[in-house]
């Protein structure tokens, strides 16, 4: 568990460095001073000063930060020409929104990047992205009926003469009844989209089973097959990976409506939760590399999510002031947006809290 929970922390260290690198990389390219570059949240531990830039490691280690010369500021610009030329606030707008969304963006690349290693590695196949189990076909057998039907890896598996399996047992057990006699498999894309119907006569083996030669799975496997779809896998993977996790806010805000925060807290997890899935990952040796580095890449793609959402503190928030600027020709003062942010920030860290208190207790007895 020591182990799982340093390479967890090493994790996350990677994934705030390479979204504060993009904000820094950036501003450094428009020649805006970087005053601090932070992991965690202060009270800071340790800070070096390099150039002229503070290097920091702080207490609280949920996310990190760069603080710019002029952000979050309210006085007037006054000084030195020097200095105004390197305060964030006295650059156009659009190199300020460059800056802003350039930390989403390095977590973008490297989720797709983690994503196609994946699955190039696994010959151009990997898990699909659902809210809820069900029956799948993650492999289809040669010189079996399936094959012979046309049914595919991906499909989702909907009824068998017109009975819905609940489970993966339930759906063996409904083709293995039948015998050696035809039957009909309702199938859909895993979507659930598509439905259609293909008849299969199951095939005994020489142990006594009944097959159809398919493995079935709680959750869809996705083939890439054509040139296109190699090309574009990893990127339109991480497009299937948003829709699912937007589809989970969703839910989240209507059970949030209804006020089941029970049902929130077993949907939801923080820095603890991550850990111990983490552990759970890594528990199974070598064999775990792989998807440790799509878990590692889900939640970069899921940072990059939820950053650029126009909440107050996170990137997305002041992405939308600017958004406002550049509309508008005209900044929404700073000290109303140094307001908001602050008022934001002070409810994220609340709600990270609670999160993670969640989390402890679903590790208690």
């Amino acid at each position: 568990m020591v182990v799982s929970i340093l390479i967890f922390i090493a994790t996350l260290l990677l994934l705030v460095l390479i979204h504060e690198f993009g904000h820094f990389i950036m501003a450094k390219r428009f020649g805006i001073k970087v005053e601090e570059f932070g992991f965690g949240i202060p009270p800071r531990i340790w800070g070096k000063k390099i150039g002229e830039t503070i290097y920091s490691i702080n207490w609280l280690p949920f996310g990190g930060f760069v603080k710019l010369m002029g952000e979050d500021e309210v006085d007037t610009v006054t000084v030195n020409k020097e200095k105004q030329n390197r305060d964030f606030r006295t650059k156009p707008v659009s190199q300020r929104i460059i800056v802003v969304v350039a930390g989403v963006t390095m977590n973008l690349i490297l989720a797709w990047v983690l994503f196609y290693a994946v699955i190039i590695s696994q010959n151009f196949k990997i898990i699909y992205p659902m809210l809820s189990p069900a029956v799948y076909i993650a492999k289809v057998e040669n010189d079996f009926p399936a094959q012979k039907a046309g049914i595919k890896v991906g499909d989702k598996l909907v009824a068998v003469d017109n009975q819905e399996p609940k489970d993966i047992e339930q759906a063996r057990n409904l083709i293995r009844s039948k015998d050696e006699k035809p039957l009909i498999l309702t199938l859909t894309d895993s979507d659930g989209n598509s439905s259609r119907q293909v008849e299969v006569t199951p095939k005994k083996t020489a142990s006594g089973d009944v097959l159809i030669g398919v493995i079935f799975s709680p959750i869809p496997f996705r083939e890439y097959t054509s040139f296109t779809e190699k090309t574009f896998s990893g990127i339109s993977y991480s497009w299937d990976i948003t829709r699912v996790t937007f589809a989970g806010l969703g839910g989240i805000l209507r059970e949030l409506f209804y006020g089941n925060f029970g049902q929130i807290s077993k949907s939801v997890a923080g820095p603890v939760g991550l850990a111990v899935v983490t552990n759970d990952i890594l528990s199974s040796g070598w064999a775990a590399v792989l998807p440790y580095v799509w878990f590692v890449g889900v939640i970069s793609l899921t940072l990059a999510i939820f950053n650029v959402l126009p909440v107050p503190a996170l990137d997305g928030g002041r992405l939308l002031f600017l958004v406002i600027e550049a509309v508008t020709r005209k900044k929404v003062r700073e000290d109303v947006e140094r307001m908001v942010h602050q008022v934001g920030f002070i409810i994220l860290l609340a709600l990270v809290l609670l999160i993670t208190f969640s989390d402890i207790r679903k590790l208690l007895p």
